[in-house]
């Protein structure tokens, strides 16, 4: 019994901290304990439980970040991102480390000290690639190539170095790329193939609904004629 309260204690406590927008260690510290149950039932609930609060959340919160300041937007998804990376919500996770490095990139004007380098592109570029995001992966690769424009990215001491970054990356953009593509058309034949088993189906089902109606018309008709034939026979 000791072994659920605990949990469900702690869960209760971090909800708590979570509405308080108690973005810090401490907070992220209560969900890895959480997390740590050896109860593997208890554990997959808490789990579910969790990855769908932080989902429906964390768009509120981003949403309040608006009226925040640079820094405090950035500390607020920098949790976000390792909340849901401790809860296994790899997707999420993702899609909010996405979302920062874009922000980033677009106050670099003001901020500098915020610019993206092509290295952070790259390592998200292929985080999202073996999670096999691929339309993602394409489009970090192209922020990385941006990047390498910029002079403090392009080593002009090394440039066999620099060209080999630039092929490595056009080979992993020109991958997912193709990737993306096939899984796309792999899903539309898969919707095709769906549509056309239920077409299908709906169409046996009227077949065999009128095969009935008419073996049961011909039944009535062979019966009818047998019934005229013996009174035939009686008169």
């Amino acid at each position: 019994m000791a072994d659920i309260f605990l949990p469900n204690h702690q869960l209760s406590l971090f909800f708590s901290q979570f509405k308080l927008r108690r973005f810090d260690d401490s907070t992220l510290r209560i969900l890895e304990l959480i997390l740590s149950s050896k109860d593997v039932k208890l554990l997959l609930d808490f789990r579910s439980r969790l990855k769908e609060y932080l989902r429906s959340e964390s768009l509120i919160v981003i949403h309040e970040a608006s009226e925040r300041s640079v820094e405090q937007k950035l500390l607020i998804l920098d949790f976000l991102v390792r909340a849901f990376a401790i809860v296994g919500d790899v997707e999420s996770c993702l899609a909010v480390r996405y979302e920062g490095l874009v922000m980033r990139d677009s106050w670099t004007i003001n901020h500098p000290e915020l610019r993206v380098l092509c290295c952070e592109w790259m390592n998200f570029a292929e985080d999202a690639f073996n999670n096999d995001f691929y339309s993602v992966t394409a489009k970090a690769c192209e922020y990385a190539l941006l990047c390498l424009n910029v002079k403090s990215d392009f080593n002009c001491d090394n440039l066999s170095e620099s060209a080999s970054t630039i092929n490595r990356i056009q080979r992993l953009k020109d991958t997912a790329i193709r990737l993306s593509t096939c899984h796309s058309v792999q899903g539309q034949a898969t919707e095709y193939m769906k549509k056309k088993t239920l077409c299908i189906k709906q169409s046996s089902l009227s077949k065999e609904a009128k095969c009935t109606a008419s073996i049961s018309f011909r039944d009535g008709i062979k019966q009818q004629n047998v019934r005229n034939l013996l009174l035939f026979k009686n008169q």
